[in-house]
């Protein structure tokens, strides 16, 4: 079967030019879209980015996935079998499913945008998921050696988060709730961006939303929660203030991800000067206790 010899090509390259048309006239759209739904948590790198890019084809390059096709994609990599799969465990390569689902999720909703085919319940079953997964999800690795590759939960989550965020259905009672997603990315599960620049990607969140016309007000006030109130009996250097620390860079990092990805949009220039001041306040506040 074409299948059969075209998932072998995958175990060995990356397909930079993927024809699918003989596997798509063996068996038929809807089998060639299972079985991608099924490979899409491969432990085998080059399969499984093989798979995305033949998802990416078949939904968003060169459509050709019908109405029925993106919400039978859309309800199974929701699943508790895709995006969920395994949500409670930390190293363990149920993750590589549940990141590349998030994958599948932002190419369905990007393709929503432009042929209307989900409903408001759908679109709003998908946008609370992304959330509910963003907040849940705790494997925070890069790259895993040994031919497995890229895992990137949180990186791929944030390019699910944001389709949805600049959809025209993202009622903005939601951006507290965006923003906890964010927010719990960044501080709270380890170290921010520890393995490499992925995690950068949850900039982008904050970005459609300035996009969507929440206010550079709800931003900053959002940011200087980010850090916790230190107890100004904690000494300096000790146990107890190295976890404030950590907390500081992370945020520290991600907002210099912000501001950069705002200058690369050119937009928001008032927060972009908010951040700059705002990065000698958030040093005073973990390394002098102040809150001013």
């Amino acid at each position: 079967m074409k299948i059969d010899k075209l998932m072998n090509e995958w175990k060995k390259a990356l397909c930079d030019d993927m024809d699918l048309t003989p596997v798509i006239e063996e068996v038929g759209t809807r089998k060639l879209l299972d079985i991608l739904l099924d490979n899409v948590g491969s432990t085998e790198s080059f399969v499984r980015e093989n798979v995305a890019s033949a998802f990416w084809t078949i939904a968003w390059d060169k459509p050709i996935l019908s109405s029925d096709d993106y919400i039978h994609a859309l309800a199974t990599s929701l699943s508790d079998t895709h995006l969920f799969n395994g949500i409670e465990k930390i190293e363990d390569d149920t993750a590589f499913c549940r990141a590349f689902s998030s994958l599948f999720v932002r190419q369905i909703i990007l393709a929503d945008e432009k042929q209307n085919f989900l409903s408001q319940v759908q679109y709003m079953e998908a946008l609370d998921k992304a959330i509910e997964y963003m907040i849940l999800e705790k494997d925070r690795r890069g790259f895993v050696y040994g031919g497995k590759g890229i895992v990137h939960t949180i990186c791929h989550g944030a390019m699910m988060l944001v389709p949805l965020v600049e959809h025209p259905r993202f009622p903005k009672a939601y951006t507290s709730r965006v923003l906890d997603a964010v927010k719990c990315n960044i501080v709270g599960k380890g170290r921010f961006a520890d393995e490499d620049w992925a995690d950068s990607k949850l900039a982008w969140v904050i970005s459609a939303l300035l996009n969507k016309g929440i206010s550079e007000d709800v931003i900053k006030e959002w940011i200087e929660t980010l850090l916790p109130t230190i107890d100004s009996s904690i000494g300096l250097y000790s146990d107890e203030h190295y976890p404030y620390i950590q907390m500081g860079s992370d945020i520290k990092h991600f907002l210099m991800y912000l501001y950069f990805d705002l200058k690369k949009k050119s937009m928001s220039d008032g927060l972009r000067d908010w951040i700059s001041d705002y990065l000698d306040k958030l040093w005073k506040r973990v390394y002098l206790h102040s809150q001013t």
